[in-house]
């Protein structure tokens, strides 16, 4: 999903970790989705003078789905250069798929990484120099069969959303504004759930740009981590006339970037 982050785990791609890794059912139900990210960089290295690790690497979400951490902010990890050198060394797009697939179910589960602060389907960062919060979403909603942003969970956001702005406001009472980016700002599911002053900014996010977060790739999935059919048929035939030079518009829905005074969301929530 949009807007979610990773970090660093201590497992090892050849063999489980401690908390026994991700599994096989998991790894299975993520092939769809790794399969559209291995076909963009195979398609992004046949396009432009770009080596296909390179395009792995640094035009997918796997290192940061692999809970390798963000690639904005760090070096590729050296565990993750391994596995994309076996990766390129294969013969073929279902090989390479494969292999992906049987790493990710030994890879632990992502934790929590110490600069974010946990409500619910909700995540902030700490104010930034200017004062600008950013806000991030995951599913962690979803065991009885209902999607995070379903309808009948909207208030069970709300208050999510209510509690992190009261901690904002205690914890740094000199914050200024929120800040998002994400595809999901494009669905009114998760627009009904912020102020509108913070929703009706919404504003492309213009290239260049990065290509390997979630903000991107999360709009391929369902609630069950399950390729979206429609989306991802429409990603296929964009790939097909691929402008190497601007590759992020292939991506049906654009990265769309919020923000909004602070005081907006105290309001919008009577904090």
């Amino acid at each position: 999903d949009a807007d979610s982050v990773t970090s660093s785990a201590a497992t090892s791609i050849n063999g489980p970790g401690s908390g026994g890794g991700q599994g096989v059912a998991a790894a299975e139900t993520a092939r769809g989705h790794f399969g559209l990210q291995l076909h963009f960089a195979e398609t992004l290295a046949a396009r432009k003078p770009m080596a296909l690790a390179e395009a792995i690497t640094y035009h997918t979400n796997l290192h940061r789905r692999f809970a390798y951490g963000n690639l904005s902010k760090q070096n590729a990890d050296p565990e993750f250069l391994a596995l994309v050198n076996r990766l390129v060394a294969l013969p073929d797009h279902a090989a390479r798929l494969d292999l992906t697939v049987a790493a990710f179910a030994r890879r632990d589960e992502e934790g929590l990484p110490p600069h974010l602060f946990d409500f619910g389907c909700f995540r902030c960062e700490a104010p930034d120099e200017r004062g600008h919060v950013r806000i991030h979403f995951g599913n962690r909603d979803s065991d009885d069969g209902r999607g995070p942003l379903d309808r009948s969970k909207t208030a069970r956001r709300r208050d999510e959303l209510t509690r992190m702005i009261r901690f904002l406001a205690e914890t740094y009472p000199d914050a200024k504004a929120v800040d998002g980016g994400s595809w999901l700002y494009n669905t009114e599911a998760y627009r009904r759930l912020f102020p509108a002053e913070f929703v009706n900014s919404r504003t492309p996010l213009e290239g260049p740009r990065p290509t390997h977060g979630s903000s991107s790739w999360g709009q391929f999935v369902d609630f069950r981590g399950r390729v979206k059919p429609e989306i991802a048929d429409k990603f296929m035939q964009n790939l097909k006339v691929l402008d190497a030079q601007q590759p992020w518009l292939a991506f049906p829905l654009p990265v769309l970037m919020t923000t909004a005074p602070f005081g907006a969301f105290r309001r919008e929530y009577g904090v």
